[in-house]
């Protein structure tokens, strides 16, 4: 009976198992997450598997477990299809939100853009319609603000997912923790909260969230345990394994979205790839957007660039350029504060300077200040409220809080950002700037329109214009590496002094500082002499050499030889650094060379200097030659290339090569200069140098010729660049019709012709003079005129009253002369000379700088015929000959050379002034102070005297930047000039103050020569007499005391030609004062300082001045030092007074030495003796003198008396000075520079272009100089095409303005050619010579002509590229609509496999009702059977008990 209750009893306890199970299955029959269980019964084999009730063995059933119903293939599908689908659903979800965006029901970007076109039609039918033009304006704004708002609403969606992606990847890292807690308890680390299968089903659940969240792969272990990967199988990185979990990051990468891994191993961030869940689904989501973003602003990009490239080639309403249509720029600001902040940051300004850039501005509580930063950190300053920054403005108002911060970021090319520029319809530029004419003279009708083209930028070559920007000297210059091109000034509008530097010899030495002491010499061998400058007690004071370097230069050291010369004195100069003394020298040709040097035990590291012609040639990139020599045709062609930077179609052109000062090339000045001057020669009409036959002709009026004089051979032209030219002078051909003919066919080789005609007839007498006069005139005109004192007024305006006929100028050129100048350089003739007591006078020809070429003397009842000169000018040498005559060919130190003459014939003055450039001569050191440039320029200028034996010649040595100034040149050199001529004082009478002091604003006229100077009288003085005492400001002095008071406080006000030419004060003379006056460093013509006859006798009388009568006033004039022992010589000078002259005569035996000692009264001639037999030579003039002129001249005897003069007059100006001849005399000018750099380039007004640059010679290739670019926002250019319908069919372009050549072009198949940025695009058959005008005007206020080049825009242009918006916007909206449908169609396949998964899932897991009810009922129905089974066995025993 045992065997029966323990199968009964084992019956019941697995069925109430069962039936626990069944019933926990039912309760959980709507949980997703629940996996239904099943008790698994089994028989009982054995007594050992039985549970015993008694010692007996029994049989029945047991409870093997219960198991979760579990498919780990079915629970990989469902997590991939849940990955899947969530995908789909996130992506479809934004992609949806975006179609709305971008295809709004009303207001989108393509019905703005329609309306704005057919607004622009609507402007054109009548531009002056401000109406319309308003319309216009309304709808621009209207489609920025559209596309405005697509732009945000792609931000917007943006910020939304991720918003969702830091939501999801939170997620995602909470379940992976909860993962590896449930994990732990798996394992039996932690206490078991649940049994094992609820923590399963927990498991399981979670692995479903987190693949809704990202695709993840499970491989599942024993007893429960899991590893979790992600990416792609069996290469993907772990998140889960056994305990440990990593986390998910995402992070912003490239300005998207990235997820990364942060590993648990500690590892760092490793970015992964995810293909599905619901976090890659937002990621698709925003590529999508990136996308979408990126197709707009590139639209945005494409219609501001193509709205404001043509706007700005319009004008407006208010006759202005249109400027820009749309705009880009924009700020983006993020703040970070507290809650109690109510602080905002406002930026305004031009902001596009900055774009890419960021910047942070934090606030500072402690100082209650803000600070500006830049993106590296670095503080750019601090402010309280607003603070300007680069044309910025910030301005903060608000509350501030600990901690404030604001990020800015400046940002361009964002559709975001897109805003209109105009502000009206004023501002609507209808009309084009450009306007294309055809020529009335074209044979077609063909029409040109152009329309904008961007060539390609040149690359690989440096933009002089920014290397030139800034300040050099030539210690710091640009230097290059190879000749060739060295770069183009891109856009350049200015090049200011360009020069090419020659670099000098150098020694340096490393000798240790602390081993010098006062013995050390420095030993400079120059020239075989060797110069010692021993450091004495400056050893010791320094410890380094820059400080050492700084005592040579400023002299504090000196050569201990007799001379005791200082580094300035031998062209040295020094630089130093810790280590080493370096010292340059100035060397030839002023200095002496230096050889080699010792320092200390040190011997000197010598590194020569290079003086190579770097030869630097500029040109445009249409091959166009603007400056420098001309080129060989090898040399053309291996130049003028693409490679070197030219255009295709360049050709070479010398045509505008600057030869002269004030060539021009398409309205800019181009100049060239040169230490020496460019090349030239100068022939006559006849082909002969000027120099030996100047073609001046005079004779008989019966033999005047009556055909002109022929050239008897062609003139003949051979160029050091190989060119060849001959020229065939015709009959009647003239110097100005020759030198015209020369320029057509000699232009192109780089030469340049001009023609000059200068006559001056002088000696003329106070006489009646009449003529004949030839000039442009066939028949000739009467001139007549009479002549008084000198003076040719009357014949001046004669000649000059038929100027207009002749092409004759008339100048007064000195006294009894006039000057005549033929405009044209072609012949002047003056016939039948009479004058009225038949008298003779002269005539000379005059070069173009006012000296004497050839002289002849003239008779009453002859003729003069003058032919002119041509003048041929090149920068490189050539040679010019006409049969056997063969004309000098030399450089001109005054044509286009760092000497500037001007001749001015009216008032017969030669204009001088000096090329200086202090960047380049002057003592300097690099930016380090170890690289020394030493002063090494030197200009010379010499006179002629009236010694014809000697000139009268200065050379000087500047060296300091304040001496290298074209004034301060032409100030040394007059001033040595006049330092080498006569003195000349002038003193009055003395004067007690009793006499009479002049009152405040008293003045006196001075001449000085042919200048008057005005003294006015300035002293602050006030003075009252008391008695004998006067008191002055309150102080009672003696009449002496009060009169030295007044001289004291008193000055003279000087005005005249020049400043500072006289000094006047009052000096110390006997018991009183007298006036003096005196001329700074002497008068080269050797005039006395006199008083002018503009005085009147009372003004003299206020200065206590003689007045015509002998006396104290004396003017004195002093000649040099001279030897008095010297042997006795007749005229060894000349006193002019007036129109007379008086030889004086030298005996040092007699007493006086000198004679006649009164020339005339009021004169009187002495000898001052100087000691040491030295004295000099004293004209003494006093106010009786008839004539006051008085003059001491030199003559070809006075060499050693002291004596130079020149019959002329020097006055010095603001940059130079002026020379002017005297008495019928000219004096012959020469001058000489030397300069580290032999040419300078100056370029002004080019308006924009580039220009090439390039390295020809074989010098180290050193630059200096400064550029600055043009400003202008359109080019103005106005351009002639002119066509040539040859086999190539060319258009060549001209400058409209000046008829320059500015390139060639050859017409493509599609009849056009692009130029300057153009497309040039001709609309019909050409005809040979057709012309067409590119002009530009801002008046044209009813021209539509740019508007209706804009409304084009509407269409894509398949020929530029340009426009077709709409078409781009409907694109960019089609793809969007794909994206969604494929997105959508995604979701759909994506929900269907997600469906049949979820169902397999539960099919297979899941809780049926019936099954469970069936089984509920079967294991009832078993249960209740075994309890009756116990039952019966109950009663069983029972009974049997009973029947025991």
């Amino acid at each position: 009976m045992s065997d029966i209750y323990g199968i009964a009893k084992s019956g019941l306890q697995a069925y109430k198992e069962g039936l626990a199970t069944t019933g926990q299955n039912i309760a959980n029959v709507g949980n997703e997450a629940y996996a239904r269980r099943e008790a698994h019964i089994s028989e009982v084999k054995s007594g050992s598997d039985a549970l015993q009730i008694s010692n007996s063995a029994g049989y029945g059933v047991k409870i093997d477990g219960i198991t979760r119903a579990f498919n780990q293939f079915i629970d990989i599908q469902l997590q991939n299809a849940a990955s899947g689908f969530a995908f789909s659903t996130a992506q479809a979800t934004v992609l949806n939100q975006l179609e709305q965006v971008v295809r709004p029901t009303q207001g989108s970007v393509s019905q703005r853009l329609q309306e704005l076109f057919e607004s622009f039609n609507l402007v054109a039918q009548d531009p002056s319609d401000l109406a319309s033009r308003h319309v216009a304006v309304d709808n621009a704004k209207a489609l920025a603000s559209s596309i405005v708002i697509v732009a945000n609403g792609i931000s917007d969606l943006r910020n939304f997912v991720s918003e969702n992606l830091e939501t999801d990847v939170s997620e995602a890292n909470g379940i992976l923790k909860q993962l590896a807690e449930i994990q732990e308890e798996l394992l039996g680390n932690e206490p078991a909260r649940k049994a094992p299968n609820d923590l399963l089903d927990q498991r399981d659940a979670l692995i479903k969230e987190l693949s809704n969240l990202v695709e993840v792969n499970v491989d599942y272990k024993s007893g429960g345990m899991i590893d979790i990967s992600i990416g792609t199988a069996g290469q993907g990185r772990p998140l889960l394994s056994g305990v440990v979990h990593s986390n998910l990051v995402v992070q912003q990468s490239g300005g998207s979205p990235k997820i990364f891994l942060d590993n648990s191993n500690g590892g760092g961030l490793s970015k992964i790839q995810l293909q599905s869940g619901r976090i890659s689904g937002n990621l698709a989501a925003d590529i999508a957007l990136v996308e979408t973003k990126s197709a707009l602003d590139q639209m945005t990009r494409k219609l501001v660039s193509e709205f404001n490239e043509l706007h700005n080639l319009g004008t407006n309403l208010n006759g202005e350029l249109g400027g820009d249509f749309f705009n880009l720029d924009g700020v983006k600001i993020l703040k970070t504060s507290d809650e109690y902040s109510t602080s905002q940051i406002n930026i305004a300004g031009s902001t596009n300077t900055k774009n890419g850039e960021s910047f942070q501005v934090d606030y500072d509580a402690s100082k209650d200040i803000w600070s500006l930063k830049n993106n590296f950190g670095e503080e750019i300053a601090e402010f309280r409220d607003t603070f300007d920054f680069d044309g910025i403005k910030i301005n903060i108002a608000g509350k501030a809080s600990l901690g404030d911060e604001f990020n800015i970021e400046f940002t361009d090319g964002l559709s975001e950002n897109l805003n209109l520029q105009l502000q009206d319809g004023r501002d609507l530029a209808a009309s084009s700037f450009y306007l294309v004419e055809r020529d009335p003279e074209n044979v077609s009708s063909t029409r040109l329109s152009i329309s904008k083209f961007e060539e390609p930028k040149l690359s690989g070559f440096a933009n002089l214009s920014e290397v030139f920007s800034g300040s050099q000297n030539s210690a710091n210059p640009s230097n290059f590496l190879n000749n060739g091109v060295l770069g183009v000034f891109e856009n350049v509008s200015r090049i200011n002094e360009l020069t090419s530097i020659q670099t000098q010899p150098k020694i340096q030495f490393g000798q240790d500082i602390t081993s010098l002491d006062n013995s050390a010499t420095l030993t400079l061998k120059l020239n075989g002499t060797d110069r010692n400058f021993v450091l004495g007690d400056i050893a010791g004071t320094f410890d380094n050499y820059s400080v050492l370097a700084e005592y040579l230069n400023n002299g504090a050291i000196r050569s201990d030889d007799a001379d005791a010369y200082s580094f300035s004195d031998l062209g040295l100069f020094a630089g130093g650094n810790s280590s080493t003394l370096s010292i340059t020298s100035a060397s030839t040709p002023n200095y002496s060379l230096l050889e080699e040097g010792t320092f200390g035990t040190s011997t000197g590291v010598l590194i020569p200097g290079d003086t190579g012609d770097a030869d630097i040639q500029i040109f445009t990139k249409e091959g166009v030659h603007i400056a420098g020599k001309p080129l060989t045709q090898l040399e053309a062609a291996s130049i003028i290339t693409q490679a070197n930077g030219f255009y295709s179609s360049a050709q070479y052109n010398a045509n505008y090569l600057a030869t002269d000062i004030g060539d021009t090339y398409i309205g800019a000045s181009i100049e060239r200069l040169t230490t020496t001057g460019n090349f030239v020669s100068s022939i006559s009409s006849l082909g002969t140098d000027t120099a030996i036959n100047s073609n001046l002709t005079v004779g008989a009026t019966a033999a005047y010729p009556t055909e002109r004089a022929l050239m008897a051979d062609p003139i003949e032209i051979s160029t050091a660049a190989g060119g060849n030219i001959s020229f065939e002078v015709k009959q009647g051909m003239m110097a100005g019709n020759i030198a015209d003919g020369l320029n057509q066919t000699a232009s192109e080789y780089g030469l340049k012709a001009t023609a000059f005609n200068q006559i001056e007839l002088f000696d003329i007498g106070d006489v009646s003079i009449q003529f004949e006069l030839i000039g442009d005139n066939s028949e000739p005109v009467a001139v007549s005129a009479s002549i008084s004192d000198g003076d040719t007024s009357s014949l001046v305006s004669e000649i000059n009253d038929f100027s207009d006929v002749t092409g004759i100028l008339a100048f007064k050129s000195a006294t009894g002369a006039v000057a005549l100048k033929k405009i044209d350089g072609n012949d002047i003739s003056v016939r039948d000379i009479v004058t009225s007591d038949g008298s003779a006078l002269s005539v000379r020809q005059l070069d173009e700088f006012g000296e004497v070429i050839n002289t002849e003397a003239v008779s009453s009842g002859e003729y003069i015929i003058s032919g002119g000169q041509i003048k041929i000018i090149s920068t490189d040498s050539f040679q010019v000959s006409s049969g056997l005559n063969i004309a000098d060919n030399s450089n001109s130190e005054f044509l286009s050379s760092f000497v500037k003459k001007d001749h001015d014939l009216g008032s017969n003055s030669s204009d001088y002034e000096f090329k200086v450039l202090g960047s380049v001569d002057s003592n300097n050191l690099d930016a380090a102070g170890i690289n020394a440039v030493a002063a090494s320029s030197s200009y010379t200028f010499s006179l002629s005297t009236d010694n014809s034996l000697e000139e009268n010649s200065v050379t000087i040595k500047p060296n300091s930047t304040g001496q290298l100034t074209s004034a301060a040149v032409g100030e040394a050199l007059v001033s040595g000039l006049r330092s080498a001529s006569p003195q000349t004082k002038l003193v009055g009478n003395e004067f007690e103050f009793i006499d009479g002091f002049p009152a405040e604003q008293s003045s006196i006229e001075f001449q000085l020569g042919n200048e008057n100077y005005l003294a006015v009288l300035k002293t602050d003085a006030s003075y009252e007499i008391d008695g004998t005492n006067v008191i002055i400001d309150g102080e009672t002095l003696t009449q002496t005391e009060a009169l030295e008071r007044l001289v004291r406080t008193s000055s003279f006000d000087i005005s005249g030609p020049e400043q500072n030419r006289i000094y006047v004060g009052f000096e110390e003379s006997g018991s009183g004062f007298r006036l003096f006056a005196s001329a700074k460093d002497g008068i080269l013509s050797g005039d006395g300082l006199r008083l002018s006859d503009n005085n009147s006798a009372s003004q003299k009388s206020l200065f206590h001045l003689d007045n015509n009568v002998a006396g104290s006033t004396i003017t004195t004039i002093m000649s040099g030092e001279f030897d008095l022992t010297q042997g006795a010589q007749l005229d060894f000078a000349r006193i002019v007074s007036g129109s007379n002259e008086f030889n004086l005569d030298f005996d040092p035996a007699a007493v006086p030495k000198v004679s006649p000692a009164n020339p005339v009264a009021g004169i009187s001639v002495e000898i001052e003796d100087l000691g040491n037999n030295q004295g000099r030579l004293l004209i003494n003039i006093d106010q009786s003198t008839t004539d006051l002129d008085v003059r001491l001249k030199a003559n070809d005897n006075s060499a050693s008396f002291g004596i130079v003069t020149s019959t002329a007059q020097l006055t010095l100006g603001e940059q130079g000075f002026k020379v002017s001849n005297h008495d019928n005399q000219r004096v012959a000018s020469s001058a000489e520079v030397s300069s580290l750099s032999n040419t300078v380039f100056n370029i002004e007004d080019l308006a924009g272009e580039d220009l090439l640059v390039y390295a020809k010679g074989n010098g180290k290739i050193s630059l200096l100089g400064g550029s600055q670019v043009s400003t202008d926002e359109i080019d103005s250019r106005e351009i002639t095409a002119r066509v040539t319908m040859d086999k190539n069919k060319s258009v060549e372009l001209f400058d409209y303005a000046s008829g320059d050549y500015l390139g060639t072009r050859e017409l493509s198949d599609s009849n056009n050619f692009f130029f300057r940025n153009f497309n040039w695009q001709f609309d019909g058959n050409l005809v040979d010579d057709d012309a067409f005008n590119v002009l530009n005007s801002t008046a044209r206020k009813d021209d539509a002509s740019n508007l209706l080049n804009m409304s084009k825009l509407a269409e894509l242009s398949e020929a530029s590229g340009k426009g077709g918006y709409n078409q781009i916007y409907t694109d960019l909206v089609v793809d969007v609509g794909f994206n969604v449908r494929s997105s959508e169609q995604g979701l759909e396949t994506s929900k269907i496999i997600y469906d049949a998964a979820v169902d397999r899932k539960s099919e297979f897991s899941g809780v049926d009702l019936d099954t469970e009810a069936a089984r509920l009922l079967e294991q009832q129905q078993a249960y209740q059977a075994l309890a009756k089974v116990l039952s019966t066995a109950k009663e069983m025993i029972d009974t049997l008990l009973r029947f025991m």
